[in-house]
C-alpha cells in the first residue's frame, strides 16, 4: 500500500483548504491538490515518511508552479467557503466578516496569505513553518510582524460600524 493512501478524507480538505489560502480560486485549488496527488502516486517507488507533508508541500510547490507559468506574481482568491469556520453568530454579522476579510485577503501576496494560513488557520508553530516552507524562521518572524500590522491597518473592527 502506497503511503498516499493513508491519507483521510481530512487530509483532502486540509490539502484543499491550503491551496484556498495560497490564494487560488475553488477550481484552482481542487486542480492543485489533484496534481498533488497524481505527482505523489507516480513517485511511489520513492519511500514517503509523512504523507500529509508530501502532499502539503506538493500543493504549495504546484501552486508557485502555476503563478510562475501564468507570469503572475499574485492570484485572486475568490471562494472563501471552507477557509471561514461558520459559528452561532447572526448571519449578518458573518456575511459583514467575510466580506471584510474577503478584500483584506485578495490584498495581501501569496506568502503573506499562506503564512497567515499555516500560522493563524493551522496553527502550526514558526519552526514548523520554516521547516515546511523552508524559509527561515528570522524571515518568518519578521514576516509575521509586518503582516500582523498590515492587518491592524485593515481596521476590521469598524467594516460594520462597531465600535472597538
Amino acid at each position: 500500500m502506497g503511503a498516499l493512501e493513508k491519507l483521510t478524507d481530512e487530509d483532502y480538505q486540509r490539502a484543499f483548504r491550503y491551496a484556498c489560502a495560497l490564494g487560488a480560486d475553488r477550481d484552482l485549488a481542487l486542480d492543485l491538490v489533484q496534481t498533488a496527488l497524481v505527482k505523489g502516486l507516480n513517485a511511489a517507488a520513492r519511500h514517503i515518511d509523512n504523507p500529509l507533508a508530501y502532499l502539503m508541500t506538493s500543493v504549495r510547490n504546484c501552486f508557485y508552479t502555476e503563478l510562475r507559468r501564468k507570469g503572475r506574481d499574485d492570484a485572486a482568491f475568490e471562494d472563501l467557503d471552507g477557509v471561514i469556520a461558520t459559528d452561532l453568530k447572526p448571519l449578518e454579522d458573518m456575511i459583514v466578516e467575510r466580506d471584510a476579510l474577503q478584500q483584506a485577503w485578495v490584498k495581501l501576496s501569496p506568502p503573506e496569505r499562506e503564512l497567515l494560513h499555516l500560522w493563524a488557520v493551522e496553527g502550526h508553530t514558526l519552526e514548523e513553518i520554516s521547516s515546511q516552507t523552508d524559509t527561515p524562521r528570522g524571515t518568518l518572524l519578521a514576516r509575521v510582524h509586518r503582516l500582523r500590522k498590515r492587518l491592524a491597518s485593515f481596521d476590521f473592527l469598524n467594516v460594520s460600524g462597531a465600535q472597538p
